[in-house]
């Protein structure tokens, strides 16, 4: 063959070469290409469905722990986390529900891509059973040559439903085909790299947002503990006989501990220290507290805050001895002062105490039994209270009691008993005490040991001070109509002088049933107003310049009893009846009632003693001065019907 027809055969060879091994580049390309594409896209569908499905549980729980600004506060974390300006969702749409609750937003997509998802959504939803108390549903529905995700997420009184349009697919299909297009060996393999290199970058980075969403769904903002989800998704996979859908999508679970202890921590003066000193003031003791909490466990103990004011810490393989112990160090703990406003503030705390598996062998039942031993710790004041069964049906009456307390108001079952304060020598009425008592449908009268608490968690406290200074005055009206002008003292907590009108609504009332303000007298819980005596004094010192009694009750009893009647200027004071007890015997006791009396002379005030119990006691009492008292010796609490009867009879104490 020819030199030049062998050249040219061999350019033609290496020609054909070159296009072989250039399709075969091509076509191993396109082969990568197409697998890393589908597999990029999959990938990306799936780590946004996982996304969007920790972002719904996410704003679900914002709405759990909302106050009454909860549609604000969720639109500002859809426009935080979709729609700023660094990322910015294209097609979005979320609504939510609840009893109180109907909001939506709609980020560009059209009626009906709405329609046909929701349509879909509803298919699916009724076809899947919930398994646990959280129902999360997801699906992608293509419309309109759109791929679009939706999640769902329902319970516990809330309902979340997200649609996003997918973007991962589109972003990863037009990154990969501008490498394409250089069309030469090396770029193909470079476009290949590149599409590992995009893969893998594009799954960090949604893995990255995934985590820092899971951390802000799972965490406490304010003190960095964990929250209820973290909680309810560490408890669940603790024990996994109620496997919940967080744990479907995790491979590894917890080790199960073969026994542990549940402890639901509540400070009783959060409210106080929050309502007097402002919400700023309540994050600074929330955050001390945490820390506090946080060194006094060891590392294989976790605590959490589940909102408010309320703490939960698990101690896995914890015996019951061990448990005992470190509930009264938590104790101490929260007794320890915190500095606030250069006053130092004693939170206190009750604690309730709950053994897995002995108490209960699910996450739900277990923290209903520590949240029942709690109640019962603040109830008894003891600290800290261990979960038994008989605890259970005071539990259940609680939470029966709490659903009760709209109709108590507004059917105005709550009424008042009437306890005579008389003088001591004569025996005369000089007025009487206004006790609550709740006429339950079905518990029969109620003490306020049952019900106080439940109105001061449930928040309105004020709204009830307000019913108890009505039904005070109304009933001093219909004594006026029987020529009756007794004076009533009611109780009133230290939260009532935090509603701003309630001088104004008082003076009202009594203008309008022609009543003297004298006649009305206010008792105020002395240990209740200690963490803020001068605010406390202000708001009385306005009420008895309008004319109203003022009263400290249960004198003696708080931890700063000279400041209080140095800085509340009151007409009377109250010896609480633990003083009273036993005073002809005691001679500790009689000091105290003796120096109560010296104290209230000195003031210018009266001593009314609390309690009196036997004619000794009163006698006792006669010779060290006290001019004033009541108790069961003169009078039992009796209803309206008895202390009118006794009234009109102008008789004498005791019959």
């Amino acid at each position: 063959m020819p030199p030049l027809l062998e050249l040219q055969r061999d350019k033609l060879l290496r020609l054909r070469l070159i296009l072989v091994c250039l399709a075969v580049a091509l076509f191993v390309s396109t082969i990568y290409v197409v697998v890393s594409y589908r597999l990029s896209s999959q990938l990306g569908i799936d780590s946004e469905a996982v996304s969007l499905h920790r972002q719904a549980m996410l704003f679900h729980a914002e709405l759990v722990e909302a106050d009454n600004e909860a549609t604000q506060r969720l639109q500002h974390l859809i426009e935080l986390t979709y729609l700023n300006d660094h990322v910015r969702t294209e097609l979005l749409y979320v609504e939510a529900h609840g009893d109180e609750l109907d909001w939506s937003l709609n980020h560009n997509m059209t009626f009906s891509q709405i329609t046909i998802i929701k349509e879909k959504i509803h298919t699916k939803v009724s076809q899947n059973k919930p398994s646990s108390p959280m129902s999360m549903v997801n699906g992608l529905e293509k419309i309109d040559g759109k791929r679009f995700l939706w999640q769902v997420v329902e319970g516990l009184d809330y309902k979340i439903v997200m649609i996003e349009a997918a973007s991962s697919v589109d972003t990863a299909l037009d990154l990969i085909a501008k490498r394409l297009s250089l069309t030469s060996f090396i770029v193909f393999w470079m476009a290949v790299w590149l599409a590992i290199t995009l893969s893998s970058w594009m799954a960090k980075r949604v893995q990255s947002k995934n985590d820092a969403l899971e951390r802000l769904a799972t965490y406490d903002s304010l003190t960095g503990l964990p929250n209820r989800l973290y909680l309810i998704n560490m408890m669940q996979n603790i024990m996994p006989e109620t496997p919940s859908e967080y744990e479907k999508t995790n491979e590894t679970l917890l080790e199960t501990p073969t026994r542990g202890c549940l402890f639901v921590i509540d400070l009783d003066k959060f409210k106080e220290v929050n309502d007097t000193f402002g919400h700023s003031s309540g994050d600074v003791l929330l955050r001390a507290v945490s820390q506090k909490l946080a060194l006094a466990l060891n590392p294989t103990q976790t605590v959490m805050r589940i909102g408010g004011d309320e703490f939960i810490i698990w101690a896995p393989d914890l015996e019951i001895e061990e448990a005992h112990k470190l509930a009264q160090k938590l104790i101490d703990v929260c007794n320890e002062p915190i500095m606030i406003h250069k006053l130092s503030i004693n939170t206190g705390a009750s604690i309730g105490l709950a053994y897995y598996p002995s108490h209960a062998k699910d996450a739900e039942s277990l923290m209903v039994c520590a949240d029942i031993a709690m109640y019962e710790a603040k109830q008894k004041r003891s600290g800290w209270s261990i979960f038994s069964e008989r605890n259970t049906q005071l539990g259940h009456q609680r939470l029966r009691l709490r659903a009760d307390l709209e109709s108590a108001l507004s059917e105005r079952q709550i009424k008042f008993h009437y306890q005579p304060k008389v003088e001591l020598n004569s025996g005369d009425i000089i007025g009487v005490e206004a006790l609550a008592r709740w006429y339950h449908p079905t518990d029969g009268i109620l003490a306020p040991v049952h019900f106080i608490d439940l109105i001061e968690q449930s928040g309105r406290i004020q709204e009830f001070g307000r019913y108890v200074i009505q039904s005070a005055i109304q009933q001093l009206a219909l004594w006026k109509t029987q020529g009756l002008s007794t004076p009533i003292a009611i109780n009133l907590s230290p939260y009532n002088l935090l509603d701003p009108d309630l001088l104004e609504f008082t003076l009202a009332l009594l203008k309008q049933y022609s009543i003297d303000t004298k006649q009305l007298e206010i008792e105020l819980i002395e240990s209740s107003t200690s963490i803020n005596i001068d605010y406390i004094a202000s708001r009385l010192d306005d009420f008895k310049q309008a004319g109203i009694t003022l009263a400290i009750d249960d004198f003696g009893t708080g931890m700063s009893s000279l400041s209080y009647i140095s800085n509340i200027k009151v007409n009377n004071i109250k010896i609480d009846r633990s003083f009273i007890c036993d005073i002809e015997d005691g001679a500790n006791k009689k000091a105290i009632v003796c120096a109560a009396i010296t104290l209230a002379t000195s003031f210018n005030c009266n001593a009314i003693a609390e309690g009196i119990e036997t004619k000794t006691q009163a006698d006792t009492l006669i010779k060290m001065g006290c001019l004033y008292g009541q108790g069961y010796y003169y009078a039992k609490p009796m209803p309206t019907d008895e202390i009118e009867a006794l009234l009109l009879s102008y008789a004498s104490l005791p019959i």
